[in-house]
């Protein structure tokens, strides 16, 4: 289900001014509005455009960590649990193509050589798996708990590149209605109509996912569960209208 939302801001006013006179109108906060002889007006005016929808991807982040004497150990070790990890989604249907890599390191562990004096190393392999099955976020935690994953950094749910391209259209097109509302309630208290659209732009563009670190997940006898909220994509525009006195 998706709801949409508008709402903007008048970033320039305009102000009545009678068709003899020519040039530029300054009013007391600095804004304008611009005159020719023929008693043309322009009225600028910025708005925001919102979309909410449900995610239709969601983004596991798990990782595998592993510690021994040596470096040989440590990647092995490393190696044997990222094996059984992958394989383990795999069966459940994960392609590899949706497993990838985020960070890979194996270095000196100084917080557990100053506890015990001895040198060790920590081997760190972490990965991004995107599902596009959302409710499977929790299933897929715990299989990757269950076969090696030993850290759960979060879950992100978001928006596949065409829906996200389709839901910014949306808001687009809400901000322009929103636009063209405020300038014809400014162009209606100072005596004006709106004739035309003189120059668009688009000024911001942002979709917000729905986030989950692993503190915010419950667990209980039947899994991992994770819910997703729902997201928020913005678009913001500025639009120069054409307007003449009434």
């Amino acid at each position: 289900m998706r709801t949409k939302t508008a709402f903007g801001t008048v970033l320039v006013a305009v102000v009545l001014v009678t068709a003899a006179v020519a040039g530029t109108v300054v009013t007391s906060d600095g804004a304008s509005a611009q005159a020719d002889e023929q008693g043309d007006r322009t009225i600028t005016v910025g708005a925001n455009g919102q979309v909410q929808s449900t995610a239709d991807q969601a983004v596991v982040e798990v990782a595998v960590v592993t510690s021994a004497a040596d470096v040989t150990t440590a990647r092995n070790r490393l190696s044997e649990n990222v094996t059984a990890m992958r394989e383990a989604l795999s069966a459940m249907g994960i392609g590899a193509d949706q497993v990838r890599t985020q960070y890979f390191d194996i270095n000196e562990d100084y917080r557990e050589r100053k506890e015990d004096g001895q040198t060790r190393y920590r081997a760190i392999h972490s990965f991004q798996i995107t599902l596009e099955n959302t409710s499977r976020s929790g299933e897929v935690i715990d299989a990757a708990v269950n076969n090696g994953a030993n850290r759960v950094d979060g879950v992100e749910f978001t928006l596949s590149r065409e829906k996200r391209q389709d839901l910014r259209q949306q808001a687009l097109e809400d901000a322009m209605d929103s636009a063209r509302q405020q300038a014809n309630t400014v162009a209606g208290s100072g005596g004006l109509t709106v004739t035309g659209v003189s120059e668009i732009s688009t000024t911001e563009y942002n979709s917000s996912p729905v986030r989950y670190e692993a503190a915010a997940m419950t667990a209980d006898g039947g899994g991992t569960s994770v819910e997703s909220g729902p997201v928020t994509v913005t678009a913001s525009v500025q639009v120069v209208y054409n307007a003449t006195a009434n």
